[in-house]
Parts: C-alpha cells; structure tokens; sequence
C-alpha cells in the first residue's frame, strides 16, 4: 500500500477544502453575522438573545450547499480520480476510505485550531463577533470549541466509509 501517496491526497485536498470552507464562512459572516448562530457558545447565544434571523437562516443554508455540494464533493470526487490514477493497485475501498476521512479530519482540524481557536478565541475579527456580546470570555473558551469538534468527529468515519463504498462501487 502506498500510504505516503493517500496522505498526500487526503490532506491536500482537506486543506483545500478546508481554505474555501474558510472563505464561505467569512463570506456568509459579511452577508449575516447570526448565520451560525447555534455555533456559539450557549451564554453568547443568550446574551445575544435573539433567534436566528431569517436571513441567517438562507445564509447557513446557501453555506452548506456551497461548502458540501459545491466544493466538498467535487474535491473529494477530484482526489478519489487521482488517487486511483496515482496509485499502482487503482483505487481500492480500503485506500479511498482513508483518503476520504482524512479530508474531513483536515476540515474538522483546520475548523478547530485555526477557526475556532486561533481566529476566533485568539484575534476574534469583529465580522464573526455577534453584536452586543463584545468582550464575552465565552469567545476565549478552548473547551467549548475542542468538545464540539469531537461531538463531529463521528462524521469522519462515517464519510470514510460511505468514501470507500462509492469509490469501490465505481471504480
């Protein structure tokens, strides 16, 4: 098995997915700060003390669509086309699960320690500040973050998987 190859497909088109995950979030921050409103901490969330606003909501949708369907899962497609070219054996089930869950593990740490903790906890920009609750140390809470990062982490096998059983399908 050439594992260095399926690591170098995983985690380099995680990353890309991962910089236009980046892009989309601060895209649908300047269209509707309160888009990702349930995403905060539960005493932002009160203090905020509004509920999602329709146009947050058409925002977190339009964000979905775009990160998953539009860039998710071309690039996947992309890497598991690749990676079958790259690898001497073709793509088999057990390589294409990996490389499709390390893509989504590079997504889930990219959100975790760039989004989450360095962007917002760290420099806290104001675009993904909700208004009125500036200066809150529930923005600094590393915990919440890293708890909900791991609440997600079941998704990266299940993509793996669901990844492999395509790809062996097809191929």
């Amino acid at each position: 098995m050439q594992w260095s190859v399926i690591l170098g497909y995983g985690l380099g088109y995680g990353l890309a997915l991962s910089v236009l995950f980046t892009a989309a979030l601060f895209a649908g921050a300047a269209l509707s700060r309160d888009f990702l409103l349930n995403d905060y901490p539960p005493a932002i969330q009160r203090r905020y003390g509004r509920p999602k606003s329709a146009r947050g909501r058409r925002v977190a949708v339009l964000f979905g669509v775009f990160v998953w369907a539009v860039c998710g899962l071309p690039l996947l497609t992309a890497a598991m086309v690749g990676l079958d070219g790259a690898l001497d054996d073709g793509l088999e089930f057990l390589p294409a699960a990996v490389c499709g869950a390390l893509v989504l593990a590079t997504l889930t740490a990219w959100d975790l320690i760039v989004l989450d903790w360095i962007i917002l906890a760290g420099l806290r920009p104001r675009l993904l500040v909700l208004p009125g609750t500036e200066g809150m140390s529930e923005y600094r809470d590393l915990r919440f973050h890293l708890d909900a990062a791991l609440k997600g982490t079941p998704l990266i096998l299940v993509v793996g998987l669901l990844t492999g059983g395509v790809a062996t399908l097809i191929a």
